[in-house]
């Protein structure tokens, strides 16, 4: 099965001192993590919308998790930590895809 684009934004549970996801909610469905398969992290600076490229300031940090479900789907996620501390309010949860 080829893998299925979302880019939307979810809600996630977390859990411990590190802040490592236990749940998601996609639309109205509710899945447990049963196991983070890998995880990585993304400090690059990538395009913006209008194809120019970022300035170190808008460099973006993420966190991503390959994540499997007690229903056994695989789902890509990631943490958006946004480009600044002082705005953690733009920080938010992101499904990638659906493996």
């Amino acid at each position: 099965m080829p893998p299925k684009f979302f880019g939307q934004e979810i809600q996630v549970t977390v859990s411990g001192d590190v802040k490592v996801p236990t749940a998601l909610r996609v639309a109205d469905h509710e899945y447990i993590i049963s196991e983070i398969v890998q995880e990585w992290q993304d400090h690059g600076f990538g395009p913006t919308a209008t194809g120019r490229k970022k300035r170190w300031w808008e460099r973006h940090h993420r966190n991503y998790y390959l994540v499997k479900t007690s229903e056994s789907e695989l789902f890509e996620i990631y943490y958006d930590r946004g480009t600044s501390l002082k705005h953690p309010e733009l920080r938010k949860w992101i499904l990638h895809r659906q493996l």
